[in-house]
Formats: C-alpha cells, structure tokens, sequence
C-alpha cells in the first residue's frame, strides 16, 4: 500500500503543498524574484484556476508551478527524492512549455524566454554548488553558446549555507529544513499552517494523492508487461518463471503468450 503523508504534516517543500502556496500571486513572484535575481513585473498563469491543486498544463502533464510574465515563462519543480532523471526532465518539460506556446499561435520568433527551475533536496551532481546554471554550448568551443533563450536552473538546497545573498540562502534553506529565518519564509510558513486549517483542501490532496498514486501503479504494471513480452520472446524461461520475474499473475502471462 502507498503512503501518503497526513495532510496537517505538509510542509511547504511536499509537492502539493508547494503547488497551493506559489498559486499565490505575490509569493510566487517574490519567490522567483529571489531566485532568479532580478525584478519580475507580474506573474500569470498559464490557465484559470477551477480547484485549489497543483497547475496543470493543457496536455495533462503536470508541473508544480507554470507561470509566465511579460517576457518570460517559468517552470518551478520541487523534487524530494532524487530519481536520476533530471536531465531528460528539464528536457521535456522545456518542450512541453514551448510546444504550449506554439499551439495558441505564436511563431518560433515569437517564443518567449523559458526557465525551468528545480529545487532539489539534495545534491544532484554531488559538485557541492549551490545552484547548478545549465545553458547550451559548443563542445569544441565553450565560448560559443546557442542562443535558444531557454535556461535550467538546478537548486542543491543542501548547500544552502554557501549562498551569499542574504534572501535567498533563506529561501534555500527554507525549501532544506523548513525552518523560516525570515520575513518572506514566515509569511510562506504562515500560509502553510492557513492552508492546513481548509477542510475542502484536505480532500482534494486526498483525491490527488490517491490519483497519483493510481497513475504510478500503472506505470509499473505497463513496465512489468513490456518486460513480460520481451522475456516470452526469447523464449528461456517458463510461463511460472516470468510471472515471478515481473510480479505479475500467471493468467496475465498466459494471455500474452497468445497475443
């Protein structure tokens, strides 16, 4: 059975949780004005809010924060655990938000800067850097850069004590520890204990928990029969042998067999 964290021990770093607080406007662009370092003239979001719960883009791919302003749109993705993924994430992610934009009619010409931020609870690279910029350039020579207009931004909040700007270290740390040592991250842990006191938001978390938790059992049942075919194909092992090897029932194997 998944767990799932009892809702009055969010924290603003568990996903859901983050996803309401940065629906608010203002911390939401003081946030991103605390970690990108300059001055954002608002935020706005990709789509109307129906229900307080995490954004989602139009094409059912989840992001925790999706906002845009004038210039600029911005993807922010808190992660937890670390899953080896993040390159091929920040890839796909930044296609997503681009291939977003093209469908209501912009020109490539027309495609507005996109950042994508991720704030990691550990060291993704083990470099101890507290903030890993990752732009695209030349191999032979590093001094020519592709000018695609799209920037990752990979937060280690475990280095948060190697942050020189007073706000932000805050901010990192914050995201680390849950410990607010400051004005912004005590109004963000304020909200987080009013968000807690919504009867309405509790079940909503509970029905996008248990959605969450569906859609990865699902994954892994899809991988487990992808795996299934490929072991019947080559024909080694027996029926009861794969059905161990994948966990799945020996009537599932069997089925397959005759596909």
């Amino acid at each position: 059975m998944t767990y799932i964290k009892p809702f009055e021990e969010l924290c603003f770093y568990d996903d859901f949780m983050f996803g309401v607080v940065m629906q608010d406007k203002e911390i939401c662009c003081e946030a991103l004005e605390c970690m990108l370092g300059f001055k954002i003239d608002h935020v706005e979001y990709s789509e109307p809010q129906k229900t307080v719960a995490p954004l989602y883009t139009a094409h059912a791919i989840r992001l925790d924060v999706y906002v845009k302003d004038s210039n600029r749109i911005y993807d922010v993705e808190i992660q937890n655990k670390d899953e080896q993924n993040i390159g091929r994430r920040t890839r796909y992610y930044q296609g997503m938000m681009d291939v977003d934009s093209l469908l209501k009619g912009e020109d490539y010409s027309e495609l507005k800067e996109s950042i994508v931020i991720f704030l990691c609870r550990f060291d993704p690279f083990k470099k101890g850097i507290p903030c890993y910029t990752i732009k695209r350039s030349c191999i032979e020579d590093s001094s020519v850069f592709l000018d695609d207009a799209a920037t990752v931004q990979i937060f280690n909040c475990t280095a948060y004590d190697k942050i020189e700007n007073k706000n932000l270290k805050a901010f990192i740390k914050f995201v680390q520890t849950n410990t607010a040592e400051s004005d912004f991250t005590r109004r963000i842990d304020d909200m987080v204990e009013t968000q807690k006191q919504i009867e309405e938001l509790k079940k909503v978390y509970l029905s996008w928990s248990l959605h969450d938790s569906d859609m990865r059992r699902e994954g892994k049942k899809e991988q487990a029969v992808e795996s299934a075919k490929k072991l019947l194909a080559m024909n080694v092992l027996t029926r009861e042998q794969i059905a161990q090897a994948v966990e799945l029932p020996l009537e599932t194997i069997e089925e397959l067999a005759l596909q």
